[in-house]
This record gives C-alpha cells, sequence and structure tokens, in this order.
C-alpha cells in the first residue's frame, strides 16, 4: 500500500420534480458532498424560503448518515462530506439513496413547493 488513493468518485445529479416546481442539484466530488435546489428555470432558491424546504433540509441533513454522509445546511444548501475509506461502490450507493430519499418525498407534490 503506497498511501496514494487510487480511485475517486465525482457524479453530478440534477433530480427534477416539475410539479413540484423544484430541481436538486447533487454534486457528489468524493469527498465533498452537496445538495442545492434551483426552481425550473435554473434559478438558486433558498432554502427558508419555503417552509416545505426549510423542514426537510432540517431532518433530512441528519437523515443522510444513513448514506454515509455527515452533512448540516444553511440558507443555500446542503453540504457535508463522505466517510472516510469509502470504495466508489459505496460512494454510489450512497449517492442513489440520497436521491431515492428526495425523490420518496418530493414526488409525490401536485402544487409549486416555493
Amino acid at each position: 500500500y503506497t498511501g496514494v488513493k487510487m480511485s475517486n468518485t465525482q457524479i453530478n445529479i440534477n433530480l427534477s420534480f416539475p410539479k413540484a416546481g423544484v430541481v436538486f442539484v447533487i454534486k457528489g466530488n468524493e469527498p465533498s458532498f452537496e445538495i442545492t435546489v434551483t426552481d425550473s428555470s435554473g434559478k438558486n432558491q433558498n432554502l427558508n424560503d419555503s417552509p416545505y424546504l426549510k423542514d426537510w433540509a432540517k431532518g433530512y441533513s441528519r437523515w443522510l448518515v444513513r448514506a454515509k454522509v455527515k452533512a448540516s445546511f444553511d440558507d443555500n444548501k446542503i453540504s457535508g462530506t463522505f466517510f472516510e475509506g469509502l470504495s466508489p461502490e459505496e460512494t454510489l450507493t450512497g449517492i442513489k439513496d440520497a436521491c431515492d430519499m428526495i425523490r420518496q418525498r418530493f414526488e409525490h407534490y401536485k402544487e409549486s413547493v416555493l
């Protein structure tokens, strides 16, 4: 073992929920993890401006530990870092789980959450 990390995971996903009027921009560029929210036109949204997003961000940032991410949130984004020592496959599974949890919450809205 040389101590040099040979694998790295970088992924960018836009999860769009047209009925809810939001797009979740997910960046998993190991070791960092970040989610911002835009409206359908691509304009960044302040998480505190929508009661739906504010409520979601608080619980979701804590839940992310299950996706192997230590996270926090502020007005603009949820950000964190992946747990140390994850394989690329484990990082991808964490991102998949993070996306699934967003989908479970926002796929069911019939009107804009903004």
